[in-house]
């Protein structure tokens, strides 16, 4: 019987040597090798964490960086914002003054100058890049200190308003365009204004249109209502101006920037 048994093949010894090998393995081998295996993958992960962390906080620095160039830029066009609405409503109050007064006769070039200026405007342009950057990507997120991040927003909430109200300040100047050709001679009023859009002071004392006290009256009453107006978007652009120095200052405060 033994005759007919066919003899082993290396591949038959091969696979005794492994089985005999892994009966000699105990609990500790397989542990070790588990270990080890577990420490690679978790080693891993950590590199690959560290390395979205270091990029998260340079996407956020460069986030930040151009927010502060924002607001400086906020704060130098509120500036001009402010300037120039302080000088046009003395400016309005003048001319509504001049055209209230006995003596309006003989003061036809300054008010039809000052006229002109009624319609003159200098806007104020949020800057606003950065912000709607990190909104549309979704990326605020990014910005870890949270407090920033709501003053921030806080920020935009109230350029938002100062806009609105600059939105009414036209629309009054609307009603005082409609209102102005029943006391304004047209042509006299397009002449105090250049072929390269500068004011020019008349010299021919151009006379109103209408001697009614209560139509020049209307219209004097729209100017000191533009006045006020102004006047009033002048000290929110004030406060709007504080709120950004302000966030300026904290920014630099969280994120160790000075």
């Amino acid at each position: 019987m033994e005759e007919n048994q066919a003899p082993e093949t290396e591949k038959d010894l091969s696979n005794k040597e492994v089985i005999n090998s892994l009966k000699k393995k105990n609990w500790k081998s397989y542990f070790k090798e588990f270990f080890m295996l577990f420490l690679a993958v978790f080693c891993g992960f950590l590199a690959e964490n560290y390395r979205e962390s270091l990029t998260a906080k340079k996407i956020e620095k460069e986030y930040i960086l151009s927010l502060i160039e924002d607001l400086k830029t906020d704060t130098t066009n509120l500036s001009a914002y402010i300037e120039f609405r302080e000088e046009k409503s003395i400016l309005m109050d003048s001319l509504a003054e001049m055209m209230l007064s006995d003596n309006r006769s003989v003061m036809g070039n300054q008010i039809y100058f000052l006229a002109r200026q009624v319609f003159n405007e200098k806007a104020f342009f949020y800057s606003d890049g950065t912000i709607q950057q990190l909104k549309n990507a979704g990326n605020l997120r990014l910005l870890r200190k949270r407090n920033v991040v709501n003053e921030l927003l806080n920020y935009e909430k109230k350029v938002k308003i100062l806009n609105e109200w600059d939105e009414n300040d036209n629309r009054t100047k609307s009603t005082f365009r409609e209102m102005g050709g029943k006391v304004f001679h047209s042509a006299e009023l397009n002449a105090t204004m250049d072929s390269e859009m500068r004011f020019v002071m008349p010299t021919t004392n151009p006379q109103l249109i209408t001697a009614d006290f209560g139509v020049i009256n209307e219209i004097a009453f729209q100017i000191h209502y533009l006045s006020k107006m102004t006047k009033g978007n002048s000290l929110r652009a004030e406060f709007l101006k504080s709120d950004a120095g302000r966030l300026l200052e904290l920014i630099h405060s969280e994120y160790k920037l000075n």
